[in-house]
């Protein structure tokens, strides 16, 4: 299946709200004057997912001691830019309940690399907001694809991003990154993202120098992230652009920040 096709048979219906809800708060906070009844607007839309950033902000990895009552607290505690990335955590656990049966990966283990290669990219980017937001949303092809194509197809099994996303354009005509690059488009997220997720293999081909520096930030958190699931060797290593020990040591801080947060978020 062509990419343009693809674009057109994806069903956001099929899929979550949380990307939505992101895209819409990530473009409020950039906004001059922003009101923080601006953000209560946004999330009154949608209850349920309110409901669970509140549950998360009173959780262990992002209660500061004092219990948050509602999205307006939330963000008088933490700050637009701390929810804003409440939300992506939160969004990316919904999709974790989503099937992945075109894969021999659970969705558990794609939600767990996700979050992982977003906390890489953002102690690499020195925490651009743009970069995390790029990191958590990778890997949303792979339950795009899944949404579109019915279980049947040869379940496709690689720890190695580029390898899978070969698979992929052999079996079914697109590969998971294309996949994400259309729908993040058609939730509206702003364009530097949706090039560096479709790019995020071929960084050098994106068009625009900024998306393309954006790429190839996310190709050196997905190498890092490519060491951590069991590709060790030099190719990965010179992707990611540090050295041994620097690597190790950044996988080492991801794990422990995914482990804060925990698989029951």
């Amino acid at each position: 299946m062509p990419p343009e096709d693809l674009a057109q048979s994806i069903d956001l219906g099929k899929l979550p709200s949380g990307p939505r809800v992101l895209s819409q708060l990530m473009s409020i906070i950039r906004r001059p004057g922003i009101q923080i009844s601006d953000v209560a607007d946004l999330f009154r839309s949608d209850p349920a997912l309110t409901a669970r950033v509140v549950a998360a902000c009173n959780s262990t990895f992002y209660s500061r001691g004092e219990a948050t009552v509602d999205i307006r607290d939330a963000v008088l505690r933490l700050g637009l830019d701390e929810v804003s990335r409440i939300v992506q955590v939160v969004a990316l656990t919904d999709l974790r309940k989503y099937p992945t049966h075109l894969y021999t990966g659970t969705a558990g283990y794609f939600w767990e690399r996700s979050l992982h290669t977003a906390f890489v990219i953002d102690e690499i980017s020195g925490r651009d907001p743009y970069a995390y937001t790029a990191g958590i949303m990778h890997l949303v092809g792979i339950w795009v694809l899944c949404s579109v194509f019915p279980s049947g197809h040869l379940s496709i099994a690689e720890r190695e991003l580029a390898l899978q996303a070969r698979l992929e354009q052999l079996r079914l005509g697109v590969s998971f990154a294309e996949a994400g690059a259309a729908a993040l488009a058609k939730w509206g997220f702003a364009p530097q993202i949706c090039e560096a997720v479709g790019r995020q293999l071929t960084p050098s081909l994106a068009e625009d120098p900024g998306h393309r520096e954006l790429a190839r930030l996310l190709s050196r958190a997905i190498a890092v992230t490519d060491w951590r699931y069991g590709i060790k060797n030099e190719k990965t290593l010179l992707r990611s652009d540090l050295t041994i020990t620097d690597l190790e040591e950044c996988n080492e801080r991801a794990l422990q920040k995914v482990a804060r947060i925990g698989f029951g978020f």
